[in-house]
């Protein structure tokens, strides 16, 4: 029998999905980002509905509970996911302050010559 959380947890990821895909037709997501949160929403899916496959995960780990693994995971990935949040931002400054001052540069040229 499905729990309530697993019932809600398969929504949740159902919906995910169709941001995706909603994200994809607008042109923001391409067709590898598409396939990868498909396939990362799918497997979420999979494992709310059969739990007892990642349980032999937990074992092997020596996690005494299944939720212990998971929210282990949940960290490893949060951690992940800020860190290559911060470097993608790092470079875009970057990027940015380059284009300012080039702009500002030619600006400053063409006053000059005035």
């Amino acid at each position: 029998m499905i729990a309530g959380l697993q019932i809600s947890a398969i929504i949740f990821a159902f919906v995910m999905v169709y941001f995706a895909l909603i994200h994809y037709k607008k042109g923001t997501l391409n067709g590898f980002e598409i396939f990868s949160w498909s396939v990362i929403w799918f497997a979420a899916i999979f494992i709310v509905v059969f739990p007892d496959i990642i349980r032999v995960f937990a074992k092997t780990f020596l996690f005494t509970r299944l939720f212990d693994m998971m929210v282990a995971a949940g960290f490893i990935l949060v951690i992940a996911l800020t860190a290559k949040s911060y470097i993608t931002t790092k470079k875009l400054e970057k990027k940015l302050e380059d284009l300012v001052r080039k702009n500002a540069m030619s600006v400053l040229k063409k006053s000059k010559k005035k």
